[in-house]
């Protein structure tokens, strides 16, 4: 757990490790810490709830809170994502922006795994993490081995989670992004 963050989940990384088994993992592991849901990601959500069941885990889940883009400098920030990732549909991407404005506006940690938006995030002086580098936080907080992290990556890809590693892949990815090498590895380290 890192202590005082305060996350902001897109609804890829949440759908998946909902639909993995594996929702379990993301609430132990901001343990208190505050997890946010902004309102463009819950009606998302709550659009594909009826033909994939187990959003309902997501949308029922406790320790994430929802958070309504309503403040002006909420709507100021969201207005300044949507005017660079929004699509033509006016509805393509509209969970990130909400998910970048959130993170800006509260000094949070976003949670998202999209190429653009990332970039975007980069431009905008917003702090964000990626799904495997989430994971990746998690192995180096002693809250997971790298064996039982690799597992729960390969089964996201299971769930056909589009993650830039294929089957096996995580500790190959963990050692060229060079945050991980199996000197880590320590005795001790939570292992489901």
């Amino acid at each position: 757990m890192s202590s005082g963050e305060i996350y902001v989940f897109d609804d890829g990384p949440l759908s998946h490790f909902a639909e993995a088994g594996w929702l379990g993992l993301l609430e132990a592991y901001v343990d208190g810490n505050a997890a946010l849901l902004p309102d463009t990601v819950h009606q998302e959500l709550q659009q594909g709830v009826d033909s994939h069941a187990h959003l309902r885990q997501v949308l029922d889940a406790p320790w994430l809170k929802l958070e309504v883009l309503a403040s002006l400098e909420d709507l100021t920030a969201l207005s300044t994502f949507t005017s660079r990732l929004l699509g033509d549909d006016g509805k393509q991407n509209l969970g990130e922006c909400g998910v970048l404005a959130l993170a800006k506006t509260r000094g949070a940690l976003a949670v998202i795994d999209d190429k653009f938006a990332r970039r975007v995030a980069g431009d905008e002086g917003v702090r964000h993490v990626t799904t495997l580098g989430l994971l990746l936080q998690i192995v180096q907080s002693g809250n997971l081995s790298m064996e039982y992290a690799s597992r729960v990556a390969d089964r996201l890809l299971e769930t056909e989670y589009r993650l830039p590693i294929g089957e096996g892949g995580f500790r190959a990815w963990a050692a060229i992004n060079g945050q991980y090498d199996d000197e880590q590895e320590e005795e001790g380290r939570f292992s489901p």
